[in-house]
C-alpha cells in the first residue's frame, strides 16, 4: 500500500518541484530588460529623490507652526531722557545702563501663497530629477536588446552549424560505403573530415562569443543565465508598434514646463504682503512705563503686516527669464519629435527591406537544398566530383545562415523602432 501511495504521489510532487524550474530556465527579452532596471544602481535614485522631496515639503509646512524666539540686551546709554523742570514730590531718573529680556511668540495667518508656491516648485523639481533619472534607465532597454538579440542570433548560428555536421557526417558515411565499393577516394573521405573540422572549431568560436554575451547580460540583470534558454520574441510581438511616441522625453519636458510654471506662480507670492500674530513678553528695566526706574514685567499682543516691495523691480526680468526657458523646452520638445520621427521613418524602412529578404531567403534556401540532394545522388552516381558537393553543401549552409541573421535583424530593426518610439 504504501509503495503504491509513493508511485502515485512521487511522479506529481516531481513535476511540480520541476516545474518552476523549467519556467524559470526560460529568459525572455521584456524580462531581462525588467530585471535590468532592477538592477542598475541609478534605480535607487528614485526613491531618494522621493524622499528628499517629503523632507523639503515637511520643511515647508513647518512655516505655519507658531514660532517661538528670546531675545535679551544689556547696554549702556551716554544720555538719557530728563525733565526740563522740577516737580515737588516726584523724581524722574533714568538710568544710563539697560537691560531687557523678551519672548515673543508669532503665527503666520497669511503668508501670501508662499509656502504653497514653494511646495509646488520642490514638487516639480523632484519630478523633473526622477524624470531624467527614467530617460537614463530606459537607455538600458537597448544595450539589453543588442545584447540578447546577439544570443540569439549565437544561437542561431549553432543551430545552423549542428546541422551542417550532422550533413557532413550523413556524407562522410556515405562516402566510406563508396570506398568499400571501389568508388570513392580517400581524398574525398578527408575533404569532409577538413569541413567537418572546421565546423567544429566555429561551434567553439560560438561558444565562446555566446559565454562572453551571456557573462555580459548578467552583469545587468543581476542574474544568473548560464544554462537558460533564452526566448526568440512571439511573431505577435513584433506586430505591435506604437503609432505615437511615448519616449520618457516627453515626460521629461512636460515635468520641466510644470516646473517653470510653479516658478511663474512663486514670483507672485514674492510681492504678496503677509500677516501674522504676535504675542510678545519680557522684563526688562525700564519696561513700558518708562517713569519707573525698576525691572518691570510686560507683555504686548498686535497683527503684524510685512511687505517686502523690493521683489518688484526683478520680477519683470524673472519672469522673461522663466518664459524664455519655457520656449526653449517647447523648441527641445519640437526637435526630439522631429529627429524621433526621422529615426523612425528609417527604422521602417530597414524592418520593410529585411522582411523581403526573409522571403527570398526561403526561396534561396529550397533551391539550394534540392541542389544539395541532387548533388549528393550525383557524386554517388560519379557525375559530380566531392568539390563540387562540398560547394553546394557550403552554399546551402551559407543560405540557412544568411536565413537566421536576416531573422535577428528584422527583431533588431523591430526592436530598434519599438525603442524609438517607446514601449
Amino acid at each position: 500500500m504504501m509503495q503504491r501511495l509513493i508511485r502515485t504521489i512521487f511522479p506529481a510532487l516531481l513535476a511540480a518541484c520541476l516545474c518552476p524550474l523549467t519556467l524559470h530556465a526560460q529568459v525572455t527579452i521584456d524580462q531581462c530588460m525588467e530585471m535590468a532596471r532592477e538592477n542598475y544602481p541609478q534605480v535607487k535614485q528614485l526613491g531618494l529623490i522621493e524622499e528628499a522631496a517629503r523632507y523639503d515639503i515637511a520643511s515647508v509646512a513647518k512655516s505655519w507652526l507658531p514660532h517661538f524666539t528670546v531675545s535679551g540686551k544689556a547696554s549702556y546709554q551716554s544720555d538719557v531722557v530728563e525733565m526740563p523742570f522740577d516737580i515737588p514730590g516726584f523724581s524722574f531718573n533714568l538710568p544710563h545702563d539697560q537691560y531687557s529680556l523678551v519672548g515673543e511668540i508669532s503665527q503666520t495667518i497669511w503668508d501670501g501663497g508662499t509656502s504653497g508656491s514653494q511646495k509646488r516648485v520642490t514638487e516639480s523639481g523632484a519630478d523633473v530629477q526622477k524624470e531624467q533619472v527614467e530617460v537614463s534607465l530606459y537607455a538600458l532597454n537597448e544595450r539589453v536588446e543588442k545584447i540578447f538579440l546577439g544570443i540569439l542570433l549565437i544561437d542561431g548560428q549553432l543551430e545552423q552549424n549542428d546541422i551542417l555536421e550532422k550533413s557532413l557526417e550523413r556524407n562522410a558515411g556515405q562516402v566510406r560505403a563508396c570506398m568499400e565499393n571501389g568508388t570513392a577516394y580517400r581524398s574525398d573521405l578527408e575533404m569532409i573530415e577538413v569541413s567537418m573540422l572546421d565546423c567544429e572549431q566555429q561551434r567553439d568560436e560560438l561558444l565562446k562569443d555566446r559565454e562572453a554575451y551571456v557573462s555580459m547580460l548578467e552583469r545587468l540583470t543581476g542574474a544568473g543565465l548560464a544554462g537558460q534558454e533564452f526566448i526568440m520574441p512571439d511573431e505577435t510581438v513584433l506586430m505591435q508598434i506604437p503609432e505615437e511616441v511615448t519616449r520618457p522625453e516627453l515626460r521629461l519636458y512636460d515635468a520641466q514646463i510644470l516646473q517653470q510654471e510653479a516658478m511663474v506662480r512663486q514670483l507672485d507670492s514674492k510681492i504678496s504682503p503677509k500677516f501674522s500674530l504676535s504675542l510678545q513678553g519680557g522684563v526688562g528695566r525700564p519696561g513700558l512705563n518708562i517713569l519707573k526706574n525698576s525691572f518691570q514685567p510686560y507683555w504686548t499682543a498686535g497683527v503684524k503686516m510685512s511687505w517686502d516691495i523690493g521683489a518688484l523691480y526683478t520680477r519683470k526680468d524673472e519672469k522673461r527669464k522663466l518664459d524664455a526657458q519655457m520656449r526653449k523646452i517647447e523648441s527641445d520638445r519640437e526637435t526630439f519629435l522631429l529627429n524621433t520621427g526621422l529615426d523612425a521613418t528609417q527604422m521602417q524602412a530597414s524592418i520593410d527591406k529585411t522582411r523581403a529578404l526573409l522571403e527570398k531567403d526561403r526561396k534561396i534556401i529550397a533551391l539550394r537544398e534540392s541542389i544539395r540532394s541532387s548533388g549528393e545522388e550525383q557524386y554517388r552516381s560519379g557525375v559530380i566530383t566531392m568539390t563540387d558537393l562540398m560547394s553546394r553543401i557550403d552554399d546551402e549552409y551559407n543560405a540557412k545562415v544568411a536565413e537566421s541573421i536576416h531573422k535577428i535583424q528584422l527583431i533588431m530593426a523591430v526592436y530598434d523602432l519599438k525603442n524609438c518610439m517607446g514601449y
